[in-house]
């Protein structure tokens, strides 16, 4: 049986053209003398040059990289969506492979956590995460930031509307997320167990009355025709960033044989965020229609000239307003 012995010695690597010299723990044959392959210690030799080279030239850790995955709560396939690279980039890198000039200060610039690099990178590769890991790192940012959190999400989905912006399908207003979810926030605050279906008809009217009087809307929301009447404009996606959030929660109640869905609010309603004539807009439509069962508001809203005159799906214009039910009492 071979024997063997361990002793350090000074090995020299050629990592990207720079030679690296090491005092590394190398195997001998005890009776040679020989330098014997041994796996383990060779790769632990060439991981102790590599992090020599990464000490000379600042380049990222794959510890630093397992952290910063580990920060946004993704695995390495989120990750990789994340950064747009592929899966197996980053297991190399998490490994130990030195990642290229480009990548290294990619991954440093994610680290240094500048808000505006974080929510580019992410407005522009969500899509290809999975849900999970789209919740899992939105749920990391509020963690470690709200604000930014809110910023982030504030900007995605202002953007997103950014086509209607001032045009008669949003009350000549900017879409401002902000003044929506506080809207949002005001009648599910006031209204007991609000149903998805009648929060959006109480947000069409305040706009829309709002629109009429001063000749703006509240939100800037665009809204179209759907079969249980007008509706804010991809309302699915607005209440779910409000319930990522942590702003609303969706909760189910029933009676008897029926069960439904409502709203419920985990924040108080900021009044400062409205002027006068918002508020008075927000209280006249609730105390019209707050009352009144969702299949009550919905049917009368199919009697509105801006739900009959429209297709199914498409967009109301601003100057229907003019003719709501709400202003004749």
């Amino acid at each position: 049986m071979e024997t063997t012995y361990v002793k350090s010695i000074d090995e020299i690597y050629t990592i990207r053209g720079e030679k690296i010299i090491v005092n590394a723990p190398t195997r001998f044959n005890s009776k040679t003398n020989e330098q014997v392959f041994d796996e383990e210690l060779d790769n632990r030799a060439v991981n102790q040059a590599l992090d020599v080279y990464r000490a000379n030239h600042n380049v990222i850790s794959p510890s630093r990289i397992k952290a910063l995955r580990h920060k946004f709560g993704l695995n390495q396939r989120d990750f990789a969506s994340l950064l747009a690279w592929s899966p197996t980039t980053i297991a190399t890198y998490e490994t130990g492979a030195l990642p290229s000039t480009a990548n290294d200060q990619f991954l440093k610039s994610l680290e240094s956590d500048d808000s505006s690099f974080v929510n580019r990178l992410y407005e522009n590769t969500k899509s290809k995460m999975t849900e999970r890991g789209r919740k899992a790192f939105e749920q990391s940012i509020r963690k470690s930031n709200p604000n930014k959190a809110s910023d982030l999400i504030d900007k995605g989905i202002n953007e997103y509307f950014a086509d209607t912006n001032f045009t008669e399908y949003s009350g000549f207003s900017k879409f401002d997320l902000k003044k929506f979810t506080s809207m949002v926030l005001f009648f599910v605050n006031k209204v007991p167990k609000l149903t998805k279906t009648k929060l959006n008809k109480l947000m069409f009217y305040s706009d829309f009355k709002y629109f009429n009087d001063h000749t703006v809307s509240i939100s800037g929301a665009s809204y179209a025709k759907l079969p249980h009447g007008p509706v804010p404009n991809q309302y699915s996606l607005l209440y779910a960033s409000m319930e990522s959030a942590n702003l609303i929660d969706e909760d189910v109640t029933s009676f008897q044989q029926y069960q439904w869905n409502y709203y419920q609010a985990n924040k108080d309603t900021d009044h400062s965020l409205f002027n006068e004539d918002e508020l008075a807009t927000l209280n006249a439509v609730a105390e019209k229609f707050g009352n009144l069962s969702t299949k009550s508001v919905s049917e009368i809203s199919h009697e509105e000239k801006a739900w009959l005159e429209n297709e199914t799906g498409q967009l109301i214009s601003y100057e229907y307003a003019t003719e709501l039910s709400i202003l004749n009492g």
